[in-house]
């Protein structure tokens, strides 16, 4: 989908017609399926010619064909209409309203239905000898009707934000070669799992290992306490210790699940922190002009952190428990349809609240790292100057300003802690209480013989592995969406294309002249000052040329643009009779050679540093540091050559660095 940079809209990662269009044909088909399959030929002639309320599912059906079907032509033809208005101008809006009201009015009517009709098949004990796919049938029908409903609202705000873009897209100037922003989403974070697919294949093997103990588990804590309370203390031990054995096979299971998982994840987020160096390196001068060390640095290391939690640990419990609810409630529909169906009713309602909390936390998180951005960026300023803040006794300046960007930082974390506790607070309270219902229900089946008291516990057991597993699962997504937050930031590196690209000549002759035709050039980070005006000139091959002139006349423009570190904004730069921008980069940057004003060394020893960017021996290196007037300074240290010269040359003085360099 197009992307648009204007903050007031922007279109959605998936177009939500598609997903409720798939709901709906779900719920015509599995309708249809579970109302063929509850009953023969003769039951279902007679369920419609004799049809009765309580204990015929016929309209079930109905509902979810008819609605499934006409509810897909209703939305396709609103979304039409929509674009069209915003387009075209075409002036419908009297019968898109009608459209959506009657839309809606078919939601809410047939979810009404569907909750009554349930209510009296539940408390019918006439429909206990009912087969698993009658009930299946209704809590079905209750299920699709909630999720249509909701989605139903959802569907009719996003027309009204689709109207938006359409009628912006309609005024934008299409000339416009501003770039556009990539959407990044939950699939497209998932995709970096694709290089670990075997590894993840594998734990996916332990994960169904280690959730099918849990799923078999609470069956035999039923088996244990049916033995007991009948007296059988044969079958009480047989039970017992085949329990002991699916713990056993469970736990194994785990730790491969949890190893592989894990591997997986680092090796996942060191590919990619390897990915987003090399391509941060390949950006243009400009680009680092206007991004701060700092931040990019945050983003190699806090940011794929984040992303490492979610790619590893997380997605396998995520995986785990999405398994743990849906074998838990397979097994529930098999032991009483109708207490599971008092649970499945809290799955729309969790879901809605889950997917907002997501939508916040993601939006959040991003301003969350942002903040951590600009605060290690203070940080990494103050630290790498300390002579200088230390001479201007700026202490304390420096620890408001790092002070600042961590309070910032701590309220959005602070208002991540309190959405993540009021969501928690909600689950819990949603799932415990269902718990509630179900105890008493179960009871009541009990106590009427409906069941025994053995799968009564394996069901409350189950129940609270889908409530355990729903409470989990709300933390899990909110980790997830804060990688989402997370991976915003450095999918924007990612997808940023260079702005400088490399010509194909290759000039092997360096005896070229240099020519500058009218170069006009201003820096990106100051726009508006013109450093060269009109420039033009001449340097023929062998020539001593010296570019005198003010502090900031462009002299060290000029050097910068000869190593095309920059473009110029007007104008023309040969080199013999090439454009400079046809030109081959690399091979351009290793004829000439450059020192600086201010000298750069690297971290690491004389030696390295001297012969950085060359494949030089110990014999060049000396000569050249003789050339440097600095081979004499070089062997009074203890480990001559070998000398580490400490972060930005700190070990050196101002003079020794300068001849090094």
């Amino acid at each position: 989908m197009i992307a648009v940079d204007n903050p007031s809209y922007r279109f959605p990662i998936v177009r939500l017609y598609s997903g409720f269009a798939v709901l709906l044909l779900a719920d015509l088909v599995s309708s249809l399926f579970l109302w063929v399959s509850t009953t023969h030929i003769d039951e279902l002639k007679s369920s419609i010619i004799s049809f009765e309320i309580k204990s015929s599912t016929f309209d079930l059906a109905c509902i979810g064909f008819f609605r499934g079907l006409l509810m897909i032509i209703i939305l396709a033809k609103l979304e039409n209409m929509t674009i069209a208005a915003s387009q075209d101008g075409i002036k419908n809006e009297k019968l898109r309203k009608f459209i959506s009201f009657f839309g809606f009015i078919t939601f809410f009517g047939t979810f009404v239905y569907t909750v009554y009709k349930d209510i009296i098949v539940l408390i019918d004990h006439k429909n206990s000898n009912k087969g698993v796919k009658f009930y299946a049938l209704c809590i079905s029908c209750f299920v699709f009707g909630t999720l249509e409903l909701l989605v139903y609202v959802k569907f009719l705000y996003h027309l009204k934000q689709l109207q938006r873009i359409y009628s912006c897209l309609k005024n934008e100037d299409t000339t416009s070669n501003l770039p556009t922003k990539k959407n990044v989403n939950l699939p497209r974070l998932m995709k970096l799992t694709y290089p670990e697919r075997w590894r993840l294949l594998f734990g996916m093997i332990g994960l169904c290992g280690s959730t099918g103990s849990q799923m078999i588990a609470p069956l035999f804590f039923g088996y244990v306490i049916q033995a007991a309370s009948i007296g059988d203390m044969d079958a009480l031990n047989k039970q017992i210790l085949y329990l002991f054995l699916i713990y056993m096979i469970g736990s194994v299971a785990s730790m491969f699940r949890s190893w592989l998982f894990t591997l997986a994840g680092q090796s996942i987020v060191a590919t990619l922190r390897k990915q987003l160096f090399n391509h941060l390196i390949q950006q243009e001068i400009a680009f680092f002009d206007l991004n701060r060390t700092g931040e990019l640095m945050n983003r190699l290391a806090s940011d794929a952190e984040v992303i490492q939690n979610a790619l590893s640990v997380n997605i396998s419990m995520l995986l785990r428990y999405a398994l743990q609810i849906i074998g838990s409630i397979v097994v529930m529909l098999v032991t009483c349809p109708r207490l599971a169906g008092l649970l499945l009713a809290i799955i729309p309602i969790v879901g809605i609240a889950a997917q907002r909390y997501g939508a916040y936390v993601r939006n959040m998180q991003k301003k969350f790292q942002d903040d951590l951005a600009n605060a290690a960026t203070n940080a990494e300023e103050t630290l790498s100057s300390m002579r200088t803040v230390r001479s201007f006794s700026q202490e304390s300046k420096a620890e408001r300003d790092y002070s600042k960007g961590i309070d910032a930082s701590f309220l959005a974390g602070k208002k991540l802690s309190i959405a993540s506790g009021y969501f928690n607070m909600f689950v819990g309270v949603i799932s415990q209480g269902t718990i509630v219902l179900v105890l008493w229900y179960g009871g009541k089946l009990v106590i009427d013989g409906d069941m025994n008291v053995g799968e009564l516990t394996s069901f409350i057991l189950y129940s609270l592995n889908v409530a355990l597993a729903f409470a989990f699962l709300s933390s899990l997504y909110g980790d997830f969406m804060k990688a989402v937050g997370a991976s915003i930031r450095i999918f924007e590196l990612l997808d940023r294309v260079p702005e400088i690209k490399s010509g194909s000549i290759v000039v092997n002759n360096t005896k070229v002249n240099i020519t500058f035709d009218d170069v006009a050039f201003s820096y990106p980070t100051r726009p508006e000052t013109k450093v060269l005006k009109g420039l033009s000139f001449h340097m023929k091959p062998g020539e001593t040329v010296a570019l005198v002139g003010p502090s900031g006349g462009g002299k060290s423009t000029v050097m910068s643009l000869l190593e095309r570190f920059y473009d110029p904004c007007s104008g023309t730069i040969y080199v013999g009779n090439h454009d400079l921008k046809s030109v081959n980069l690399d091979m351009l940057r290793k004829k000439m050679s450059i020192v600086s004003q201010e000298p750069v060394l690297f971290a690491t020893t004389i030696a390295n540093n001297i012969a950085y960017g060359v494949d030089a021996s110990q014999d060049k290196i000396e000569i050249a540091a003789k050339q440097a007037n600095a081979h004499d300074f070089i062997i009074t240290f203890e480990e001559g050559y070998n000398t580490f010269v400490g972060e930005r040359g700190i070990k050196l003085s101002g003079g020794q660095k300068q001849r090094v360099a």
